[in-house]
């Protein structure tokens, strides 16, 4: 059985700061604001963030938020789209309060005065995305969505005389009972130990992208949530996809900037080096194919024809429109020379989004008491193998606001006092180059657990974190970079070896020895907490 540390560093509560709340909620993308907006304003709450409160893949959402608007569309056919794309392993219950609690949500948002995009009428304008059977995206400026909200509803919380905000804020771990409840969170600000005792402990930490060497997500996303989590005794589920966006920017300067689905929804066209549109040869619904199965087409095509990118055009739509609904995208092409309006966009698939994370119930509830989780941290079920496109967003505000809904109903109580402490046994320095160990682990999660996966490939990588955990779990960890890093290696050895177990393709996990999918031994999940793997059906 492996083998994780309980808590990171040393703490104790007699002689490290120690705040005390009601709620305590990490990270401030959509799920964490919204879940503190929605939250009763007689209770004290701290609203906890890695680096700023604007740093987050949210502010990177350039689609949308799905939801069933149009006099075309109805919740069960968003229902059934989803259920499509999420390849045999969605959990229909989750799926159907995400679709019916949708159009609830965006109106609440709409009061709030966000500033989506209307038509001359005052309607909202709704977007195409792949794999939606209906244009039911709901964008503001264009392609600026996950920045708009998140601004909007960051600004609305910082006049919240009962919101407090700790930026620069890094979470080390859970502090636990016994009994396994959950009591605060242990925090390294300005190199300090900072203790914050709470009722209620709520993860919207986002996933964890930057495990991979090209992703879109920025570099907070180390898995520090899940990682905490899991140290705490809550169970991890469907880590294993992984999703790979299909379009991401392929540029010298910038291998990063996400090219939205929105682009293909609006008429992009993928070509090859050769001039040739392929996407048709892999898929009925050609560009507007799932997002795996797109990825995929273009991994496929890059490699036959021994390149680094495929071009996306849409040279051929009317140049003014293109300004008008892609101003972000078309203003950072034009500014590293690349006009949009008239050349092709270089692209190759980066990572982009994790299915899986902290197994949680309908209420936001992981397996540990007064822990809730929400957003791309959780492991709600909705997603399936395969996420559908503007999904994410819509996920975080249905579900942050059923976790503010249940603890508003909940009786509360007084915070127990607690003495904490913990002291590590004589742990050797860590004389590792953090930053070039981190680099190296991101080019194997690249190469071996990325879009295409085989077992020798797996077994590798596991081989590789598995000793570099063995070494980490007897070194003393002092900073927060290095905690991430164990964190990273965690979080990868759950990944890699969750792929393992699974020998068929689905969805976002593709195997190359198991190029099929096998609904007769495999439409189950694989949870994975410190007793080791688990299966479930639901």
């Amino acid at each position: 059985m492996i083998e994780f540390k309980r808590y990171c560093v040393d703490f104790d509560t007699k002689s490290d700061e120690v705040l005390k709340f009601d709620v305590v909620i990490v990270g401030t993308g959509v799920a964490g604001l919204y879940t503190a907006i929605n939250l009763d304003r007689s209770l004290n709450i701290a609203l906890v963030t890695k680096e700023s409160i604007q740093i987050s893949n949210t502010t990177l959402a350039q689609g949308g938020i799905a939801a069933p608007l149009s006099q075309d569309d109805s919740p069960d056919i968003h229902y059934m789209d989803t259920i499509k794309a999420g390849a045999g392993l969605c959990d229909g219950y989750m799926v159907r309060i995400l679709v019916d609690e949708a159009i609830e949500n965006i109106n609440i948002l709409l009061n709030m005065n966000i500033p989506f995009d209307l038509d001359d009428e005052g309607e909202i304008v709704l977007g195409q995305e792949g794999a939606h059977s209906r244009r039911r995206i709901v964008h503001a400026s264009g392609d600026a969505t996950g920045r708009i909200i998140s601004e909007h509803l960051g600004l609305k919380l910082r006049s919240y005389d009962n919101v407090t905000v700790f930026e620069n804020a890094f979470l080390v771990d859970i502090l636990t009972t016994g009994e396994r409840k959950a009591l605060g969170v242990l925090l390294k600000k300005n190199g300090k130990n900072l203790i914050i005792l709470a009722k209620y402990i709520v993860l919207a930490s986002g996933g964890y992208g930057y495990l991979y060497k090209y992703t879109t997500n920025p570099e907070v996303t180390t898995g520090d949530g899940c990682a905490a989590a899991l140290r705490c005794g809550a169970k991890l589920i469907d880590m294993e996809f992984v999703q790979f966006h299909p379009t991401v920017l392929y540029h010298e300067k910038n291998k990063s900037f996400l090219i939205s689905e929105a682009v293909r929804g609006e008429g992009g066209i993928l070509y090859n080096i050769n001039n040739e549109r392929f996407m048709p040869r892999y898929h009925p619904q050609a560009e507007l194919a799932p997002r795996d199965i797109v990825s995929r087409s273009i991994y496929f095509e890059m490699k036959k024809t021994n390149s680094q990118n495929v071009f996306l055009d849409i040279t051929h739509l009317d140049s003014q429109f293109i300004k008008e609904r892609f101003p972000n995208i078309y203003k950072t092409c034009l500014s590293l020379g690349l006009d949009i309006t008239k050349e092709r966009i270089p692209v190759a698939p980066a990572q982009h989004y994790s299915m899986g994370g902290v197994l949680s119930d309908e209420f936001g509830r992981t397996t540990i008491e007064n822990l809730f989780v929400c957003g791309e941290a959780a492991g709600t079920r909705v997603h399936g193998a395969n996420r559908l496109a503007s999904n994410s967003l819509l996920e975080g505000l249905v579900f942050g606001r059923r976790i503010a809904n249940y603890i508003n109903n909940s009786n509360i109580g007084e915070l127990k006092e607690n003495d904490f402490s913990y002291f590590g046994k004589n742990f050797k320095e860590f004389k590792e180059d953090v930053i070039s160990e981190v680099e190296i682990l991101r080019s194997k999660m690249s190469e071996f657990a990325g879009i295409v996966r085989n077992e020798e490939g797996l077994e590798s990588l596991i081989k590789y974190i598995l000793n570099k955990l063995s070494v980490l779990n007897e070194v003393k960890l002092q900073t927060a970079k290095q905690i991430e890093y164990y964190n990273m290696l965690m979080i990868g050895y759950v990944i890699a070896s969750g792929a393992l177990m699974r020998k068929e393709s689905r969805g976002s996990h593709y195997r190359e020895d198991f190029p099929y999918q096998d609904d007769v031994n495999w439409k189950k999940h694989l949870v994975f907490s410190l007793n080791g793997w688990e299966e479930c059906n639901s």
